[in-house]
């Protein structure tokens, strides 16, 4: 299994408002195995990437492939916005839950444009309700379970109305190769983990995970306990305050860049 950072040169343009999610472009990533891919969420700026590259460079199939399977983390806009830029491409193949489906149907209202034009078929991620944690396969991919596990995020900005949170509306993901026992676990904009997400976080391979927003105190906090993971790769996608790359890098920790490549 490989993991791929894409972020569409996104990461030099970042803005320092927090309160945008710009750094949100770094939440995407491709996972696969050969030449089969799932994208993990889609910004614009790695879609406009993805169809401006030369199809016979970067990773086989990741850009040329007879149906492209995405998995969304989130209905935001920074981790769906890029799917109208793949209108022009193959049939997506889109995984995601009921509540993002709902979302990019209404307040965010992607998917009706896109079946006028490549097409979506749609990949149900079993986690609504009472489900709080629900496994899935993606085509393509028969040695990697994937495994979605409900988290709490703020209300996004396109969002039309308050409501109260609706479990599903945005997930963690963990993907376990059965072919080398492998496993990465991938949160974007989740806090501080509570005890269901400490338990994947402690028996993955890799994770990748935002910095908190948080105080000064409270993210120093955040390092040790990253620190303290027995994880091989820790990767972190968004980055604030954080001290210098070298230091962390001392202690197994490093920042996600555009075409980073880990083999697990």
């Amino acid at each position: 299994m490989k993991v791929v950072i894409l972020r569409g040169g996104a990461g030099k343009r970042r803005s320092t408002d927090r309160s945008r999610s710009d750094t949100a472009d770094s939440g995407v990533c491709a996972v696969g195995c050969g030449d089969q891919w799932a994208l993990v969420n889609v910004s614009a700026a790695v879609a406009h990437s993805l169809d401006c590259a030369d199809p016979t460079h970067g990773w086989p199939g990741l850009n040329d492939a007879k149906v492209r399977a995405i998995v969304l983390t989130d209905a935001q806009l920074e981790h769906a916005g890029g799917l109208l830029g793949l209108r022009r491409g193959a049939p997506i193949d889109l995984y995601a839950t009921p509540a993002v489906f709902e979302d990019l149907s209404t307040h965010l209202p992607v998917l009706p444009a896109l079946q006028h034009y490549c097409g979506v078929h749609w990949r149900v991620i079993p986690v609504s309700g009472d489900q709080r944690v629900g496994s899935f396969q993606v085509e393509g991919l028969p040695t990697l379970e994937f495994t979605a596990i409900a988290t709490r995020t703020a209300p996004w900005p396109h969002a039309l109305e308050q409501r109260a949170p609706v479990v599903g509306e945005s997930i963690a993901l963990a993907v376990h190769d059965h072919a080398t026992g492998r496993s990465v676990f991938c949160a974007t904009g989740m806090a501080m983990p509570g005890p269901e997400e400490q338990a994947w976080l402690r028996n993955s391979d890799c994770v990748l995970l935002d910095e908190p927003d948080a105080a000064p105190a409270a993210r120093q906090g955040w390092i040790e306990w990253l620190d303290g993971l027995p994880a091989r790769h820790k990767v972190v996608l968004a980055r604030a305050t954080l001290p210098e790359p070298h230091w962390l890098a001392r202690r197994g920790i490093a920042f996600a860049s555009d075409g980073m490549e880990i083999d697990l």
